[in-house]
């Protein structure tokens, strides 16, 4: 609601920031005022309870809006209300207050209510104002230790010591959804509502609990008094099994159905409001009458309505933390971190998600509305959604057994979705279709830290392979074999994959005098003498000149084509592509490194099975800039780094990355 002011005028207020004497009258800090019509008008104002115009000094004062004096004139001890002004976070809460906010007060012990109205109190004529006043509605304690209060009082701004609720910016699913403000539960002291029931939370409400040393999450079904108590309880469905939860039966009643060992019954004062959607549009949940029905329950985490990637801003509240990401169940980190790394915030393959045609749209509709869009949503995936995903794969080895991305990946696009291979490779004459490329190339024991950039060149020379066309997604294997034997203890991962001297029939440069080039030596790729990094491509003039010396006559260079009559002048353009994720193993336990946004250090480290609890794993997202400090080292830095001498991050990021994922943003615009 827009609060209205009692008198319009057009006097610009200001608050006395410093006691001081003028003409022998003390003007006590914490005063209100209005400047004075002059030609002075600054420095001359009329003060409250004093009864001549005083002279205001630079520093003294500080001017403010209407709506600010407002709020501030009920409140009669002056240096409580100069203690407010100057609490600008509170200050600024209380000016958004609206109707059916949460509120505590500093009176009667700090009680909580709702506001209910909000309104003028009694014009303050000489000041010209309106005070404003906030009608509160208390709610019920239910402990025993606290006096029973009033129903329901009307306080000034003073009163106000927290306030729980505050606009958000709209936030858009998607194109056919229409945009609107939603208001949304803030993080605020956690003894607000300590005991107290929330108001906000009603059948239907995500919620999560503190149980033993963890969180969990769930849906209130039922809220009432069950028989035996006499304090309000809510039934809770839980998003995953726990080992002392039922089926919505407590103390051998029925309240509500729910699958088993699901769910939870605890004091209501005792939920909190999911802390996972704070930030987030909150979904309509299909709520359940208090006497339900004894049929099975639907599960309201399945998101059928399109989700973006989750924006930079949203990642350390919605994603960070444990029990956040995808939960690992059973050999799944394979699955787990391929599919946080390529959906969470990144859009390259979304086209997937919907793309008709596959042999099983049952999957691809488990993978949307089941895990990409709950992930997307909420920052959190329980093991039982990924299982019912796992079992519908074709094989039963992906229920239980260990597996590799790149297993999950082929099977997932091309047999079970039928979408187009990802990449597209000529070998001579033929064009190999893949969704993954592995690195193969022979050891070379004087390279010591490789780049991605370097092993993919070093491959397509050595295997004379080219892409047939520019990739918009790039899944690179490292070379390894096996889950043990590596080829280099260390690899550094490449932020930028520059693919344009991999592509065939484009046009490329001289690696000498710049103009089109139209032969290639692989053998130069490691000459010492030659620039290290670059592939060795020449015009007809260079490669004679290079390749007549010496130590380079039985070097084998290729002639590739070329375009003719090539008027464009160099620099050539070139074909870039994105590092958004790293996939890492050790001892057969993948995790993931991701990119969540476009800042150099907007990195974070995923494990689906960080911690075990009883039966459950405990995933965990945690946020990790300096790995992009880390990947801004030179090469030239590189050999003198002992990249296992950093912290944790750095060692498993290049000592056991196993896939790197690119992107094109370019060609994401047309695929």
């Amino acid at each position: 609601m827009e609060r209205m002011g009692g008198v319009e005028n057009d006097k610009r207020y200001c608050i006395v920031l410093k006691d001081f004497t003028t003409c022998g009258i003390k003007v006590p800090r914490g005063s209100l005022g209005y400047f004075n019509r002059s030609r002075r008008e600054e420095m001359s104002a009329t003060v409250e309870n004093v009864k001549q115009v005083v002279k205001l000094q630079p520093g003294n004062y500080k001017a403010i809006k209407k709506e600010e004096a407002e709020l501030l004139v009920d409140i009669q001890d002056l240096s409580h209300r100069y203690e407010l002004f100057k609490n600008e976070p509170l200050f600024r809460s209380i000016a958004k207050v609206q109707i059916n906010d949460v509120v505590q007060l500093r009176k009667n012990n700090k009680v909580v209510g709702i506001v209910k109205n909000i309104e003028n109190s009694t014009r303050k004529k000489e000041l010209d104002l309106y005070g404003t006043l906030f009608q509160v509605s208390l709610m019920e304690d239910n402990r025993p230790s606290r006096k029973k209060c009033d129903p329901c009082v009307k306080v000034n701004a003073g009163e106000i010591i927290q306030v729980s609720n505050t606009e958000v910016e709209p936030f858009d699913r998607g194109k056919n959804s229409s945009k609107h403000i939603s208001k949304a539960l803030t993080q605020i002291s956690p003894d607000l509502f300590e005991g107290c029931e929330n108001p906000a939370l009603e059948v239907g409400s995500m919620v999560e609990v503190q149980l033993r040393s963890i969180l969990v999450y769930g849906v209130i079904r039922w809220i009432g008094i069950p028989e035996g108590k006499v304090q309000r309880m809510a039934g809770i469905e839980l998003d995953y099994e726990q080992k002392t939860g039922s089926g919505g039966t407590f103390e051998k009643r029925q309240y509500f159905v729910c699958e088993k060992n699901k769910a939870l019954f605890i004091q209501l004062g005792d939920c909190k409001p999911d802390a996972r959607f704070l930030t987030r549009e909150l979904k309509n949940v299909r709520t359940t009458p208090i006497n339900a029905p004894e049929k099975m329950i639907a599960d309201d985490h399945t998101m059928e309505l399109d989700v973006p990637p989750v924006h930079e801003d949203e990642v350390q509240q919605l994603m960070a933390g444990r029990m956040k990401g995808i939960q690992g169940h059973y050999n799944s980190c394979y699955l787990d971190s391929t599919i946080f790394s390529l959906f969470t915030f990144s859009s390259v393959l979304d086209g997937i998600l919907h793309k008709p045609g596959g042999h099983d749209e049952k999957i691809q509709q488990i993978l949307r509305e089941d895990i990409v869009n709950p992930l997307r949503t909420t920052g959190f995936v329980n093991a039982e959604k990924v299982m019912k995903l796992r079992k519908l794969l074709g094989c039963d080895t992906f229920v239980s057994a260990e597996k590799d991305p790149e297993e999950f990946i082929n099977v997932l696009l091309h047999e079970v979705l039928a979408v187009d291979p990802l990449l597209k490779i000529r070998s001579g004459e033929k064009i190999q279709e893949s969704n993954c490329y592995q690195i193969i190339l022979d050891k070379d024991d004087t390279v010591k830290v490789p780049t991605v950039q370097f092993l993919l060149e070093r491959s397509f020379l050595s295997c004379d392979l080219k892409f047939e066309e520019i990739p918009s997604c790039l899944l690179v294997q490292m070379p390894r074999f096996g889950k043990q034997f590596k080829m280099f203890t260390e690899i550094m991962p490449s932020l930028e994959l520059d693919i344009t001297d991999l592509l065939n029939n484009s046009l490329r440069q001289c690696f000498i005098c710049g103009v089109v080039a139209e032969y290639e030596c692989a053998q130069c790729l490691l000459d010492p003498m030659l620039s290290p990094g670059a592939i060795k491509q020449y015009c007809d003039t260079c490669n004679s000149q290079v390749h007549s010396h010496k130590g380079r006559k039985d070097h084998q260079f290729r002639k590739f084509p070329s375009p003719i009559n090539v008027c464009v002048k160099a620099p050539f353009p070139r074909h870039k592509m994105e590092l958004f994720a790293v996939l890492c193993i050790e001892t057969s336990h993948y995790v993931s490194f991701v990119k969540y946004g476009a800042s150099k250090n907007s990195w974070l480290f995923f494990d689906s099975m960080a911690d075990r609890i009883d039966e459950e794993n405990i995933p965990e997202i945690t946020v990790c800039p300096q790995i992009g400090d880390y990947l801004m080292i030179s090469e030239e830095m590189l050999a003198y780094t002992n990249l296992k001498q950093l912290d944790g991050f750095a060692k498993r990021l290049f000592c056991d990355a196993y896939m790197c994922m690119y992107w094109s943003p370019r060609m994401c615009l047309y695929k």
